[in-house]
């Protein structure tokens, strides 16, 4: 499913992946094309959140193990119970004043007093966040003591522009979803190589050797060095 923002084009979801950690239950807020939920490693427990009945409609044909509601996404957050292992993506609506068209490509459009709600309810969960959109004095200012990086991707249009991402935890030396690593298809497929190597050279030891490099390497994560 195309929609206004998403992240399905090559490079944006595999970036966002890479900046997850682990967590055991996954929600999106504003679920649209959902290309995250889609592409990364399924927690144990997914949930979808989008006001569009058409978007939840689409996502209700799929075979996915995904809990889906229709709903505000401000009104589900207040509501639910958390717990501290959940860890939340949300790609609102992106602020008007940060297109590069004024005509809203949104058929829900977020009002500033939105944005400021939902960052305003964000700040005070216990658990993991990460944050999409263009920047903006609002984010900036609201989300200032929080973790922040940019990178270009392609819009729709083909055009590139700043995406911003800010994340309530320090860049993770764990993550959920290890399979996009990497800054490009050419670094990703590399590590994908030298990880198959590994794997060929750990078949070929016999079990006493395999077990004394785990208990080596185990070693060293206690350490802190790993």
């Amino acid at each position: 499913m195309s929609y206004p923002g998403g992240k399905s084009a090559s490079g944006a979801y595999q970036k966002l992946i890479n900046l997850i950690p682990p967590h055991e239950v996954y929600i999106e807020t504003h679920l649209g094309g959902g290309a995250i939920l889609l592409n990364k490693k399924a927690a144990s427990v997914n949930i979808g959140i989008d006001i569009d009945a058409e978007v939840i409609q689409c996502w209700s044909g799929k075979n996915l193990p995904i809990n889906l509601y229709r709903a505000d996404a401000i009104q589900f957050i207040e509501k639910y119970n958390f717990s501290g292992n959940e860890f939340i993506y949300a790609d609102p609506p992106y602020l008007i004043e940060t297109l590069k068209s004024k005509c809203s490509p949104y058929r829900f459009v977020y009002s500033i007093e939105q944005h400021e709600k939902l960052l305003a309810l964000l700040k005070t969960l216990p658990c993991s966040i990460m944050i999409s959109g263009y920047w903006s004095e609002l984010y900036a200012t609201s989300l200032k003591d929080w973790q922040s990086l940019s990178f270009q991707l392609k819009t729709r249009s083909g055009n590139m522009a700043n995406e911003w991402v800010w994340m309530n935890y320090p860049i993770p030396n764990r993550l959920h979803d290890y399979r996009y690593l990497g800054e490009d298809f050419r670094e990703r497929e590399r590590i994908k190589r030298k990880q198959a190597r590994w794997v060929t050279k750990l078949r070929h030891m016999t079990t006493v050797e395999r077990q004394a490099l785990l208990s080596a390497i185990q070693s060293e994560s206690d350490r802190g060095w790993l």
